[in-house]
């Protein structure tokens, strides 16, 4: 049996069963949902078949199998069941955990277990006395028979002991209690069930929990591959959109380029052209009492959709000679972000011998190391980990610790050739992460909500993966 609904944003649902089609208005979407699943539910139950629901909703359009008892099961696009059923995807709701239609809902086995300690104790009754005839024995005293028949009662918990014992928190549930929100679960949730997120939706909280925490003190993270064009800028821009949309604001990215710097130009301006060569004139005035963060906006990019700040190097062409910056004018560039930045977010330039490249490593408590999908790529990420492995103690920890990003850089560069480049480095770093090609990251300015959803995903995993670092 096949059944359509096509339900509007005011709540009215046109339903289609078996060619006989009604009207139905309904106070919201939800109510609508769930007249159509309920009645889906029962028309398989009546006929013993299951039946194929379409759905098509403000929230897209899809297709589910409801079967005869009650299971739920994605269909793909443009597909019929067969006739010995469907094969369960890894998302299919199991019978048995997941009815559409429960009428009293089961307590799970982990809740009971939880409540153990609150039950009330029940005594042990003691085995009945076995009858026997008395011996005669001197008369005694009526307080002496009292006490010689007495039945010592079952021993009881003080109830004390349970009143103090630590009530449960109401409001602190673990992760994997809290209802889907994506995928099929989350999906079915939206009719009115309660099912569990899948470990892929597990994972993605662990990821988004890591990278939202806050560490006591400023952390800098330098992003780091001599070979120009190996991806440096699109990885400090993308990390920052993730740090700062999941952690909240007070994250800088910092083109520290003595070269020509690119972050400028591949992210939005905030109505002036303010560059490190202007703040440099004003980090004593930033480190006094009397300076204010909002100051900081007449010389940094605020990032309005990705919540982050851009410190842009000095971008002067032509006649203007540009200005380097020396190791110790990071210095005290760095004084200054430290003060008014939680995370910050280095770009090197494309030198590893620069007095301003060494004092950024003395600075930095993580490395990331970006690699295209080509050789020379991942020739300067090779290069760029020997210096540090030859450099002072810190430097070479930073080396042990670093974490390598390979990103596709044409569409022809599949997962297989990615996963190749990644094998290269996996014994030599803490970890590399993978990013699919996407063309959002190619040439443009970048705002994150434009990438596709694996990439964005790809570097949730990758911020993750930096911040068990920090």
């Amino acid at each position: 049996m096949r059944m359509t609904a096509v339900i509007d944003p005011a709540g009215t649902l046109e339903l289609d069963l078996g060619g006989e089609k009604t009207t139905s208005p309904y106070l919201s979407v939800m109510d609508a949902r769930r007249s159509v699943m309920s009645t889906a539910t029962d028309l398989a139950a009546e006929t013993s078949t299951a039946t194929e629901l379409h759905i098509e909703d403000p929230s897209g359009s899809r297709t589910i199998l409801v079967q005869t008892d009650g299971a739920i099961v994605e269909q793909p696009a443009e597909s019929e069941p067969t006739e010995s059923g469907p094969v369960q995807p890894a998302e299919a709701i199991e019978p048995a955990t997941s009815p559409i239609t429960p009428e009293v809902p089961t307590v799970p086995e982990a809740a009971v277990e939880a409540a153990a300690p609150f039950a009330t104790p029940v005594p042990v009754p003691f085995p009945s006395p076995v009858e026997v005839e008395a011996p005669v024995v001197p008369k005694t005293t009526a307080s002496e028979t009292v006490a010689s028949s007495a039945v010592v009662p079952a021993k009881t918990v003080d109830p004390l002991t349970t009143r103090r014992t630590a009530m449960p928190s109401f409001v602190d549930r673990p992760d994997a209690d809290s209802p889907a929100q994506v995928g099929v679960r989350g999906l079915l949730n939206q009719f009115g069930l309660k099912l569990a997120p899948s470990p892929v939706e597990l994972e993605q909280r662990r990821d988004e929990k890591t990278v939202s925490q806050h560490w006591a003190g400023p952390r800098t993270i330098t992003v780091l591959n001599p070979k120009g064009g190996a991806g440096k800028t699109p990885t400090v821009i993308c990390l920052s959109a993730v740090f700062a949309r999941l952690g909240g604001s007070g994250v800088l990215a910092w083109d520290n380029n003595n070269s020509l710097g690119s972050l400028g130009w591949r992210t939005f301006d905030a109505g002036h052209e303010a560059t490190v060569v202007d703040l440099l004139e004003q980090t004593d005035y930033f480190m006094t009492a009397g300076a204010r963060a909002g100051d900081l906006a007449s010389y940094v990019h605020h990032q309005p959709s990705d919540q982050y700040d851009v410190l842009r190097s000095d971008d002067r062409s032509g006649a203007k000679k540009r200005h380097e910056v020396t190791g110790d004018e990071v210095h005290r560039l760095y004084t200054v972000a430290a003060k008014y930045y939680r995370l910050i977010l280095m770009d090197s330039g494309n030198t590893e011998r620069g007095d301003n490249w060494e004092a950024m490593i003395g600075h930095s408590d993580q490395v990331v190391i970006p690699v295209k999908s080509v050789d020379d790529a991942a020739e300067g990420a090779s290069r760029v980990l020997s210096a540090l492995r030859a450099g002072d103690e810190h430097a070479q920890s930073l080396a042990d610790r670093a974490v390598v990003i390979v990103l596709g850089c044409t569409p022809s560069h599949g997962p297989a050739k990615l996963n190749e480049l990644a094998e290269s480095f996996r014994p030599f770093v803490k970890s590399v992460v993978t990013v699919p090609y996407d063309p959002s990251l190619i040439e443009g300015r970048i705002r994150f909500s434009s990438m596709l959803p694996q990439t964005r995903r790809a570097w949730l995993r990758a911020a993750a993966q930096i911040a068990e670092g920090l």
